[in-house]
């Protein structure tokens, strides 16, 4: 069977680029320690982009392959 687990979450940056690139780092480091070793993950990766508007509801989202 194949799943798709996603996770939501939002920043507060009261700084620059360079801020949020770091955070950026420490994210995929803590989904890199998740991911590691474990044979069921396929694929992974991770994104930060800056936030417009209110948080979606992540149970409605849809993905399609392009």
């Amino acid at each position: 069977m194949k799943i798709r687990a996603v996770c939501l979450i939002d920043y507060e940056i009261e700084g620059s680029f360079k801020e949020a690139a770091e955070e950026q780092a420490r994210l995929e480091e803590a989904i890199k320690g998740i991911v590691d070793n474990n044979p069921r993950v396929v694929h992974h990766q991770v994104d930060l982009k800056e936030r417009r508007g209110s948080p979606p509801d992540i149970t409605k989202m849809k993905f399609r392959s392009t």
